[in-house]
């Protein structure tokens, strides 16, 4: 039996967007400068993302396909608990299916009850509450009052954002199981009367991830990697470790609007995206430990050196260039080299609300709900 997992995650990602399409509440995004898809190459199949909430990546280059969804579903549940921002990873890459599940901490979820958050809060000056139409006032003139109050409301509430995004983190520490293609059905022999299809279980990885944000326009990821890993399915394979490590920079080189059409985009009021193009280099090494006899493709240890390119056009509309730069050693001491371009592309999105001592409050709709 062959794991067809695209069609599990787009069902996935569409029960997600319809739950999302009547609440208003739930569709505050915040968007930030730390890519979900910041382990670029080796690790990019158990990475759970950074700050997004969800995050949905399809990859195409000459040596690595994937599709990948990120999903972080207890924020949507607007309650307090120690599952706040944990994260669950679908991925298929190259026939291989991962599904992995991470404990985490995000110091911009207003549930976690952070003093970042509360301090954001508190510094955002107060607002009346919204009145209703007076007797002897006009309907156009009500109008324009509700126009420039929920001005200011998006003023407050981009402000708001604005402070988030300076000294923002995140960390998880998770697990992942990849799975070979097929997993089931009558046992196969092959040229050497090996069964071919003896193991389920490709891989057992273990990881944890720093993200940090320092403002709207720089960050950084860096992590560690502990995986159980074989390279076949036939009969007689063995497990041994693999060792990795990973670190990413990226900058927001050019904004594509200015900072006066910014204060007026839908977007920008709405998740502080910013339409712009981002330059970033992430660096990935990894090591084999054990029987040589074992190691995925005879490889004894590499690195890879990313440099990329992020294009975030709208929040529907983004996508990376990036060329990998491939450093190797082989078991029997050869050394080698490749380059190669591949396109990602992705949609990532983070769930912010705001809270005043037990009261959340939704800025832009000037709804306050209790905790």
């Amino acid at each position: 039996m062959k794991i067809y997992l695209l069609p599990a995650l787009m069902l996935l990602m569409s029960a997600y967007l319809y739950a999302q399409r009547g609440d208003d509440f739930k569709k505050n995004f915040f968007s930030n400068i730390v890519s979900s898809y910041s382990k670029a190459e080796l690790f990019d199949d158990i990475s759970f993302g950074s700050f997004d909430l969800l995050s949905a990546n399809l990859k195409y280059s000459k040596e690595n396909n994937l599709q990948k969804i990120a999903f972080v579903p207890f924020k949507l549940l607007n309650k307090s608990s120690v599952f706040n921002d944990s994260r669950l990873n679908f991925t298929q890459k190259d026939g291989i299916s991962t599904l992995g599940y991470a404990l985490g901490y995000d110091n911009t979820n207003p549930y976690n009850k952070s003093k970042k958050v509360r301090r954001a809060f508190l510094a955002t000056p107060p607002l009346p509450s919204r009145r209703r139409q007076q007797e002897n006032e006009t309907k156009e003139d009500y109008e324009k009052y509700l126009e420039g109050y929920n001005s200011a409301l998006d003023a407050v509430r981009t402000d708001f954002m604005q402070r988030l995004a300076k000294n923002s983190f995140s960390f998880n520490v998770g697990y992942n199981i990849s799975l070979f293609e097929i997993i089931g059905g009558d046992k196969v022999l092959n040229a050497d009367s090996l069964i071919a299809n003896q193991y389920v279980v490709k891989a057992h990885s273990f990881s944890t991830d720093f993200n940090y944000g320092i403002n709207e326009d720089w960050g950084f990821n860096g992590g560690f990697s502990y995986i159980r890993k074989r390279q076949s399915a036939v009969e007689k394979q063995k497990m041994i470790s693999y060792y990795g490590i990973n670190f990413t920079v990226a900058w927001r080189a050019i904004r594509l609007q200015k900072e006066e059409q910014l204060k007026k985009d839908k977007d920008y009021l709405k998740s502080l995206f910013i339409p712009s193009i981002i330059v970033g280099c992430s660096f990935e090494y990894l090591k084999a430990d054990g029987d040589s006899a074992y190691y995925e493709k005879g490889i004894k240890h590499q690195s890879i050196l990313t440099p990329f390119l992020d294009f975030k056009i709208s929040p529907k509309s983004q996508f990376r260039l990036g060329v990998p730069i491939r450093k190797f050693e082989s078991v029997n001491k050869n050394q080698g080299w490749s380059r190669t371009v591949c396109s990602i592309f992705t949609c990532d999105c983070q769930y912010i609300v705001m809270f005043s001592s037990n009261r959340l409050t939704d800025v832009r709709a000037g709804n306050r709900y209790t905790a």
